[in-house]
C-alpha cells in the first residue's frame, strides 16, 4: 500500500505527530548537510585554491604559493587609540595563528628586529605608511589605489626568490576601523591573510576571507585552510597544478588526524573569540 494511503488510515492526531517527526528529520538532515559542506574534499580544495593562489584586486590571475618559512618576529606599533587593548588583541590572535600553523612566533620591541609589523595608525596615514613599505610607484598602481580606497584595513607582504614570505606589514586605521565597528575583524582577517592566504572570495564560506559574509571569527573552514597551507607536503613557489595534486593527500591526512571532525572545537582553542568570551 502506498505511504500516503497508509497515512490516511491513522487518526488525525497521529497523522500530525507523524508529520512533525518527518519534518524534524528533514530539518535535521538539511542542517547537518549545510554544516558539513565545508568538510567536503572538493570544497576544501576549491576554497584553498581561491584564497591561497589568487590575489585580491587582481581577479582571475593565479600566483605561486606563498607562506612563511622562518619564525615571525612581530612588532606591534600602536600610534592611535588604546595601546594596551590593541597589543592584547594582536598578541592573542597571532599566538592563535602560530598554534594552528606551527610557525614559531616572537614579539620584538623594535621595527629593526621585526619581519612583521602590525601598525595601528590614523586612516589619514594609510597611503603614507604603505608607500614607505612598497614605494610610491607601487602605491600609485590601480590595484593599490583600489585597496586603499575600498578596504578598511590593508595587508602587504614581500617574498624572497623562492616565494617564501620574508616580511609583512598590516595597517589598521584605528579611528576608521572603530567607526566601522571593524577593529577586531581587521585584526583577525589581516593577520590570517599575512600568513599566506591573501585573497578574498565570495565563493569561500563560512570564512573571514569572504567580504560578503558576516563572519567575524576564524571559522572551522579557515582553521583547515591554515592547516593545509602549512602542511609539509606544500612549499613556497609551488604552482597551481602542483598544489592541486598535493591537496588530496593533505586532506586525507588531516581527516585521519580528526582535524575535519573536530575543527569546530579546535578553531576556538586559544582564540581571540574565547579570550573575549564571545
Amino acid at each position: 500500500m502506498p505511504f500516503l494511503s497508509r497515512l490516511a488510515l491513522f487518526p488525525l492526531y497521529m497523522r500530525w505527530q507523524l508529520w512533525l517527526v518527518l519534518l524534524a528529520i528533514l530539518l535535521t538532515t538539511t542542517n547537518s548537510q549545510a554544516a558539513e559542506r565545508w568538510q567536503r574534499s572538493d570544497v576544501l580544495t576549491q576554497s584553498f585554491m581561491e584564497v591561497a593562489l589568487k590575489r585580491e584586486y587582481r581577479p582571475g590571475k593565479s600566483e605561486p604559493l606563498v607562506r612563511w618559512q622562518g619564525p615571525l618576529r612581530v612588532k606591534i606599533d600602536s600610534q592611535l587609540g588604546n595601546t594596551r587593548l590593541q597589543h592584547q588583541l594582536a598578541r592573542v590572535q597571532l599566538k592563535h595563528l602560530a598554534s594552528i600553523t606551527g610557525q614559531p612566533l616572537i614579539f620584538v620591541d623594535s621595527s629593526q628586529k621585526a619581519n612583521l609589523r602590525v601598525a595601528f595608525i590614523s586612516h589619514d596615514h594609510m597611503s603614507r605608511e604603505a608607500a614607505k613599505y612598497v614605494g610610491k610607484k607601487q602605491v600609485s598602481t590601480a590595484g593599490m589605489r583600489k585597496a586603499l580606497r575600498e578596504g578598511v584595513c590593508l595587508t602587504l607582504f614581500k617574498t624572497a626568490a623562492d616565494h617564501s614570505i620574508n616580511s609583512g606589514l598590516i595597517l589598521i586605521p584605528a579611528d576608521y576601523a572603530r567607526q566601522k565597528a571593524r577593529l577586531v575583524d581587521c585584526i583577525i582577517e589581516e593577520t590570517a591573510q599575512v600568513m599566506g592566504l591573501p585573497n578574498d572570495s565570495g565563493e569561500v564560506y563560512p570564512s573571514v576571507f569572504n567580504d560578503l559574509s558576516t563572519d567575524t571569527w576564524l571559522s572551522p573552514l579557515d582553521y583547515l585552510l591554515l592547516k593545509m597551507l602549512y602542511a609539509p607536503e606544500l612549499a613556497p613557489g609551488m604552482s597551481v597544478d602542483e598544489v592541486r595534486q598535493a591537496l588530496p593527500g593533505i586532506i586525507s591526512r588531516l581527516t585521519a588526524k580528526g582535524e575535519l571532525k573536530n575543527a569546530v572545537h579546535r578553531v576556538r582553542s586559544g582564540s581571540l573569540r574565547d579570550w573575549l568570551d564571545e
